[in-house]
């Protein structure tokens, strides 16, 4: 059950706009929960930015760090091995401040069939 963020505008942004996106997985299972997080630039052509593979122990959470680059529009895919866990994501400016505007949470994630 692959999730994904949607389509992220990554253009007039305050104070800056991102050049990394931070994926928090939070594992509320009893055992171990892996899988992978993908990034894509939107910018006409959907193109793989980067791959990164979680292992999260039992009720235990992790971060996961990504560039975008310099994508004018991106997404974050999240792809568990099984359910039982949260996420979150966050765009990133260079010096390492949050952007509010990027935020989504796991209950904003859509299911991709």
């Amino acid at each position: 059950m692959p999730l994904t963020t949607g389509p992220i505008e990554n253009t007039g942004n305050l104070p800056a706009d991102a050049t990394s996106v931070r994926i928090k997985v939070l594992n509320l299972t009893g055992g171990l929960l892996s899988g992978l997080i993908r990034v894509f630039r939107l910018n006409g052509t959907r193109q793989l930015l980067s791959t990164s593979a979680f292992n999260v122990g039992a009720n235990s959470s992790t971060f996961i760090d990504a560039s975008v680059g310099n994508a004018a529009q991106y997404e974050v895919e999240i792809a568990p091995n099984q359910p039982g866990g949260l996420y979150s994501v966050y765009g990133l400016t260079a010096s390492g401040v949050i952007i509010t505007a990027q935020r989504v949470v796991n209950s904003e994630l859509t299911q991709i069939l």
